[in-house]
């Protein structure tokens, strides 16, 4: 989230210059503000109506380079530049907002989080005050199944900027003798870390996503932009001149007005069009991040930039922009957490509406006093001292130092499912149990890998059993363009599998995936479940596996296909525990599935991988069928103890002692079967 930097009308709708020597006001950028945090709370509480509405934050950072730039370079023109000054005036700016938030966020988050949950929180609380939470996430995020979630986890973006704000002024001043060859290097910079993005975003997504330097070069375009600005009086003898757009070489190709219409179309296409599938930032952040710079070119006076981003209403929510950043997401992120069943359109507009109350609030009675106060040094000191409290609270509470709240019985055995190993095994490709003189052949990902400790089991209870051979691989799609992690490692995984099974010691083939994970792709946890289209991938991946079967059947082999596990977003045991900030804070909610809704969300390819069975000659091992009665598919036992470990894998205790559909696959065919066949 890029932050506002120039000072601000004290009269709060008045688009009148500041009294700050430094930078002339402009309220068409707080308009420009207002469009890009817009899109991203928009995309935040209703992903689905703007899919690219992340690309906001792409546009604060081109504002923010070229602000910051612009006070760096007017300052060194004139002589008057203070890096100590100006590393005060960023705390004055940043850290007063983001202190009330981080503190409310805290409050709110001992009251409602479990416990490992809190403590989640408390790395992110020092994270998000050391201004390094853009790191933390690359290195906890895991690809597999979707992203870690969290309150604070739109700190990323100020995490990326402020590591700029260190940077950039440094640059800035170490190349200032350079006179126009700084501008080169400034372009250097920021064609450099474009080049390092692009290649970023295919080999390394989180790299380009999060680490400054594949994100430097949208803050340095704002800075070129803030260069080319400047008058040649002002760069060659210091003299005081004012940031011009008509003084900019872009109106030798575009009139302001035409470049504003662009700019905007720009902006508002790539909310429509990106969306979280494409490659992302890498070309496609080109779009947000050129309408930003050719808004911001175009001047003050341009038609848009005129009739559009200076209206009050705009102007308002610019300068609100970065407490409404701040508090909007950990709102919906909280309600979301309270109750996902509940958190409905209505929910989502009630948490929105509170963000701009509390934004207008945290600027009205912490922003605006202390930015307006003439002490840059003596308010900075007593600001960084009170973000290292913050610092200190998150990491006391990440270190368990400050516990959380006390969880009942019934809650805590909910906790413990979820938070035990994984059922499947730790090292992927083959696994080789027992040691048959004929072997059963296992393929597909973690939700068929997960079943070894059951097939061990057996083993051991059937010594006259097959060897099991399990080729798998966590995120690994039957087609490799629909895998999550490691496609090419997904399809070296298969073709070894293929010719595993011509050994002719194997007769028995079995395949599963999860289905619904890679055909739908509805993988958000409280989403799972529900139906949909089927992703344009499905029908080539449903011929692989076609073709594949038709290859094991033809070699002699015996061959199952598993369908899908039963899903739903109220399987998992930790989605089963309602929080609320009253009473004792924590309730179950462990009502059952119909199992009807279930069939209507995996029966668009259930059917397509039955008729496959049918017309390879294979064998159909449906889990729902031991799962669910006629009516219902329950996620807890008769007992209430929770029988999903997440949304895609069932407890390990439960699958050894009750999952039974799987037995025939490593027994004879004259021994008893297993359910579910």
């Amino acid at each position: 989230m890029a932050v506002s930097v120039q000072p601000i009308p004290l009269r709060l709708y008045k688009s009148e210059p500041s009294s700050a020597p430094h930078l002339e006001y402009r309220p068409d950028v707080d308009g420009l503000r207002a469009i890009a945090v817009l899109a991203v709370i928009v995309f935040h509480a209703f992903p689905g109506s703007l899919p690219g509405g992340f690309v906001g934050v792409d546009v604060f950072f081109v504002i923010s380079g070229f602000l910051i730039s612009g006070i760096i370079l007017r300052g060194l023109s004139r002589g008057r530049f203070s890096v100590l000054e100006f590393y005060g005036r960023r705390i004055k700016r940043i850290f007063p907002a983001l202190i009330v938030m981080l503190a409310g966020v805290w409050i709110l988050g001992r009251a409602m989080l479990l416990a490992d949950e809190f403590q989640r929180l408390g790395k992110h609380v020092y994270s998000g005050a050391g201004f390094m939470f853009n790191l933390t996430l690359y290195m906890d995020t895991k690809p597999y199944f979707g992203a870690i979630t969290s309150p604070l986890i739109h700190l990323w973006s100020l995490g990326v900027e402020e590591q700029f704000y260190l940077f950039w002024p440094l640059f800035l001043l170490a190349t200032w003798k350079l006179g126009k060859k700084q501008f080169g290097v400034m372009v250097t910079i920021a064609v450099v870390s474009f080049i390092l993005n692009v290649a970023a975003v295919s080999s390394n997504p989180l790299a380009a996503f999060y680490l400054p330097w594949n994100r430097l070069w949208e803050l340095a375009l704002g800075g070129v932009l803030a260069y080319s600005q400047l008058s040649k009086a002002e760069q060659l003898d210091g003299s005081d001149a004012e940031f011009s757009a008509r003084k900019s070489s872009l109106a030798k190709l575009l009139n302001p007005s035409a470049r504003g219409f662009i700019g905007v179309l720009l902006i508002l296409a790539s909310c429509a069009v990106i969306n979280e599938r494409r490659a992302f930032p890498g070309w496609w952040a080109l779009g947000p991040c050129l309408g930003a710079f050719l808004l911001i070119s175009a001047g003050p006076q341009s038609w848009i930039n005129r009739h559009l981003l200076s209206q009050r209403f705009m102007v308002f929510i610019g300068l609100i922009s970065y407490p409404l950043y701040l508090w909007h997401w950990p709102l919906l992120s909280f309600a979301h957490t309270a109750d996902w069943r509940g958190f409905t359109p209505v929910i989502k507009i009630a948490a929105v509406a509170a963000s701009f109350v509390l934004a207008t609030l945290t600027y009205k009675y912490v922003e605006r006093p202390i930015r307006s106060s003439p002490k840059v040094l003596r308010l900075a000191a007593p600001l960084f001292a009170t973000m290292l409290v913050c610092f200190c609270v998150g990491y006391m509470t990440f270190k368990k130092n400050i516990p959380a709240r006390t969880l009942s019985a019934d809650i805590t055995k909910f906790v413990q499912a979820a938070k035990e190993p994984d059922p499947y095994p730790k090292k992927e490709g083959f696994l080789n149990i027992g040691s048959g003189s004929r072997s059963t052949l296992y393929i597909g990902d973690s939700t068929v890998a997960q079943y070894y400790g059951r097939i061990s089991k057996v083993q051991k209870e059937h010594p006259d059993s097959h060897k099991a051979v399990f080729a798998w691989q966590a995120g690994c799609a039957p087609d490799p363009e629909l895998s999550l992690i490691n496609a090419g490692g997904c399809q070296k995984l298969i073709q070894s599998a293929v010719e595993y099974a011509k050994d002719p010691k194997v007769d028995t083939v079995v395949i599963g995936f999860c289905w619904y994970a890679y055909f739908v792709g509805l993988i958000q946890p409280d989403r799972v479940g529900e139906a949909g289209p089927l992703v344009p991938a499905t029908d080539r991946a449903l011929n692989n596996i076609k073709s594949m079967i038709a290859g094991f059947v033809n070699q002699g082999k015996r061959v199952y296909i598993v369908l899908q596990l039963p899903v739903d977003g109220g399987f998992p045991p930790r989605q089963m525990i309602r929080r609320t900030v009253f009473g004792s804070g924590f309730r179950v909610d462990s009502r059952p599935a119909e199992r009807a809704s279930i069939v209507r969300a995996v029966g668009p390819f259930a059917s397509k991988l039955i008729q496959i069975a049918n017309d390879t000659g294979a064998q159909v091992i449906d889990p729902m069928n031991s799962l669910c009665n006629e009516k219902d598919c329950s996620p807890v036992t008769p007992g209430g103890d929770p029988i999903y470990h997440d949304s895609w894998h069932l407890r390990s205790a439960y699958i050894r002692d009750h999952i039974d559909y799987l037995d025939a696959t490593i027994l004879d065919p004259s021994e008893k079967s297993g359910a579910g066949l």
